[in-house]
């Protein structure tokens, strides 16, 4: 069996906009594995929202000095998020929103800047697991649900095989 090639950046966004993400809102797709990892023990936390909250504010900035422009807001970045935290999404959904993530934000031909995001896409998922436990005590091995764990090992696993597609 042969694995299917990487979808391109123009594949991915057109993709995006068949599930109602588009425009501007193609950049917040990084909170997508955020917004998984959020929901990966089945509670929408403080801790995790505060999280959530920072990479937004210095994912704007960051977006917005690329750009030369603003291009994003908090406000419209905070409803993007909001979409997705007032009721559980389908894990399907956020599965098929996160396979795009990697060919929008780590097609870019500059190595520093594919690395410089995932590495800020990465500890954010780690920042989240660990930003609130659900059950105390816990044990040694149990500051991360066994969800979040693998939940997490999931996107890391996805973002490390990574490969854009030649040209893209």
């Amino acid at each position: 069996m042969t694995a299917k090639p990487p979808l391109t950046r123009r594949q991915a966004v057109a993709t995006l906009k068949r599930y109602g993400i588009e425009g501007r809102d193609v950049y917040l797709i990084d909170i997508i594995p955020l917004i998984e990892m959020i929901w990966a023990d089945g509670k929408v936390q403080e801790g995790e929202i505060a999280v959530l909250k920072d990479f937004l504010q210095k994912h704007v900035a960051r977006i917005n000095a690329m750009a030369g422009y603003p291009l994003l807001d908090m406000a419209q970045a905070q409803r993007f998020a909001a979409s997705f935290l007032k009721r559980r999404p389908d894990a399907a959904l956020l599965h098929a929103l996160r396979e795009l993530v990697a060919p929008v934000r780590l097609a870019a031909a500059d190595e520093r800047l594919r690395e410089n995001v995932k590495e800020s896409l990465l500890a954010a998922c780690l920042d989240i697991a660990a930003s609130s436990v659900t059950v105390y005590p816990y044990g040694l091995h149990e500051r991360f649900d066994t969800q979040e764990k693998r939940c997490f090992f999931e996107i890391l696993d996805e973002f490390e095989n990574y490969q854009p597609p030649p040209g893209d």
